[in-house]
C-alpha cells in the first residue's frame, strides 16, 4: 500500500516537474518571440522615419525650385514630382502613426500639395504670370514643409540619443517619470508651428549622379596598353618607385582597369588608352596651411600634369581638412558638365589625396553641337522675375533620359540672397532644370 502511494506520489511530482519545465521552456520561447517581433517593428519604425525625412528633405527643394520657375512646363514637372514625393512621405507616416494621431494637417498637406502646384501650372500660354495670391500660398508651403522637415530631423535626432521611443508606453523602475523618453506619436502630435530650417543638400556638382553611362564614350576607340606600361603610368602619379607597387586585382567590369597600390595609397589605370581613373589614400590631414581656393587652383594644376587639360572648377566642399573640388571640361566658352573630375586637395600639404574621373572617361568625346535658336534675351525672359540675374554662359546637361542639353546657365539670386541655377534649353527656350545653391564654410553645394 505504500509502495502504491509512493508511485503515485513520485508521479504526481514528476508530473509537476514536466509541466513546471514545459511551462518555462514555452514561456521562454514566446518571450523570445516577442523580443524578434519588437526589434523587427523597432527597425521597419527606423526606416519608416528616415524614408520621411528624406520624402520632406525632397519636398522642401521642390518647393523652393517652384518658386523660381518661370515657365508652365517647368512648375508642371516640379508639381509631378511633389505628388510622388508626397505620396511616399503619406505611406512613411502612415506606418508610423496611428489612427488616434493628430496628423490630419499633415497628412492634408502631403496630399495637396502636388495637386495645387500641378493646377497652377495649367495654362495655354506657356510663359508662367502667378499672382501675389498664389506666390504667396506656394511660399506658405515652402515655410511650412521647411519647418515640418525640421522637425522631423529633430525626432529622428532625439531618437537616436534615445530621448524618443516608437514604443506608445513604457515603464523602467530606474526611470522616473520625467526621465522617460517620448513616444513619437505624441511629438508629432505636437508638430504645428516649428522653428525654420534650410534642407540639407547634398555634394557632389549638380548632375553628377547622372554621368555614367553604360558605355565609355571617350575610350571605345582607344587601343589596350600592357600591365608595365600601366604600371610605369600609376607610379608617376603616385610619385613612387616604380618597383614599390603592388599589382592588385584587375577591374573587368564598366570600366577596365589595371589596379596598383603602395602603402595607404591606390591607383587605377585605363587598360584602353593608358588614362588615370582614379586615386585613393588614407593620408591623414593635419592643420590647414593653404585656403580653398588655393586648393582649387592646386587641383587643375595637378590634374593638367595627369593629362586632364582645359578643366574649369564648378563646386567644392571641405571636409576632416581635405577640399574635395568637381572640375569639368570646357571648351569654346561652353561647360560640359558630364565629362567631370574630382580631386581632394589636403589643405595641410596641398597635395592630391584622391581623385575619380570616371565621368569624364565615360562621357568626353567631340559633341555635334545642336542649332541655337533661342537668343540669350529670349531666355533671360523666361527666368521667373522672383529671381535676379547675376551672370549667365552656356553649358552642355545631361538629362534623365541618357542624352544632353545645352542650355544657358543663368546663376541668379531671390530677395534673401538665395542663389539658384536657371537652365534654359538653347534650342527651345524652355526652362530645362533648375539647381538650388547654398554657400557655408565647408564649400559651396547643389541640388
Amino acid at each position: 500500500m505504500r509502495n502504491r502511494e509512493r508511485r503515485i506520489y513520485v508521479r504526481i511530482i514528476s508530473y509537476l516537474t514536466f509541466f513546471t519545465v514545459l511551462f518555462g521552456v514555452a514561456t521562454l520561447v514566446y518571450a523570445r518571440k516577442a523580443d524578434r517581433y519588437e526589434f523587427a517593428n523597432e527597425i521597419n519604425n527606423q526606416r519608416a522615419v528616415n524614408e520621411l525625412c528624406e520624402s520632406l528633405d525632397s519636398i522642401t527643394v521642390s518647393l523652393q525650385k517652384s518658386l523660381y520657375s518661370g515657365t508652365r512646363d517647368m512648375l508642371l514637372d516640379i508639381g509631378n514630382d511633389l505628388c510622388r514625393q508626397g505620396a511616399m512621405a503619406k505611406e512613411s507616416l502612415g506606418e508610423l502613426t496611428t489612427e488616434n494621431s493628430d496628423t490630419e494637417e499633415i497628412f492634408k498637406f502631403l496630399s495637396q500639395v502636388g495637386d495645387y502646384t500641378v493646377s497652377l501650372s495649367q495654362g495655354e500660354d506657356n510663359m508662367l504670370f502667378l499672382s501675389a495670391e498664389d506666390k504667396q500660398a506656394l511660399q506658405a508651403l515652402y515655410d511650412y514643409s521647411a519647418s515640418l522637415s525640421s522637425e522631423i530631423s529633430s525626432i529622428l535626432s532625439d531618437y537616436n540619443d534615445n530621448a524618443v521611443t516608437f514604443t506608445e508606453s513604457i515603464t523602467t523602475i530606474d526611470l522616473d517619470e520625467s526621465e522617460l523618453p517620448e513616444s513619437f506619436s505624441s511629438r508629432i502630435e505636437s508638430t504645428k508651428q516649428t522653428v525654420t530650417d534650410y534642407p540639407t543638400l547634398l555634394y557632389d556638382g549638380p548632375f553628377s549622379d547622372s554621368i555614367l553611362t553604360k558605355q565609355s564614350l571617350f575610350l571605345k576607340n582607344k587601343s589596350e596598353i600592357t600591365r608595365d606600361e600601366a604600371k610605369k603610368i600609376a607610379a608617376e602619379i603616385m610619385n613612387e618607385d616604380i618597383g614599390s607597387l603592388r599589382e592588385d586585382e584587375d577591374v573587368s567590369s564598366g570600366i577596365e582597369l589595371y589596379c596598383f597600390s603602395v602603402g595607404d595609397k591606390s591607383v587605377s589605370v585605363t587598360k584602353k588608352g593608358g588614362y588615370p581613373c582614379s586615386l585613393t589614400s588614407e593620408a591623414y590631414a593635419g592643420a590647414a596651411t593653404i585656403s580653398p581656393q588655393e586648393a582649387v587652383g592646386r587641383g587643375a594644376e595637378y590634374l593638367s600634369s595627369i593629362g586632364y587639360k582645359n578643366m574649369t572648377d564648378s563646386y567644392y566642399s571641405v571636409y576632416d581638412g581635405v577640399c574635395t573640388v568637381n572640375y569639368a571640361h570646357e571648351k569654346d566658352n561652353i561647360t560640359f558638365y558630364s565629362d567631370l573630375v574630382k580631386v581632394s586637395i589636403s589643405l595641410e600639404t596641398g597635395e592630391a589625396v584622391a581623385f575619380d574621373a570616371r565621368g569624364y572617361l565615360m562621357n568626353h568625346h567631340e559633341r555635334t553641337l545642336p542649332e541655337i535658336k533661342a537668343t540669350k534675351k529670349g531666355a533671360e525672359n523666361v527666368i521667373s522675375s522672383a529671381l535676379t540675374i547675376l551672370s549667365v554662359k552656356k553649358a552642355m546637361i545631361p538629362l534623365e533620359t541618357g542624352k544632353e542639353a545645352l542650355c544657358y546657365e543663368f546663376h541668379c539670386k531671390d530677395k534673401n540672397n538665395k542663389e539658384a541655377l536657371v537652365y534654359v534649353n538653347c534650342e527651345t527656350g524652355k526652362e530645362q532644370d533648375i539647381m538650388l545653391l547654398l554657400y557655408q564654410d565647408g564649400g559651396v553645394l547643389t541640388r
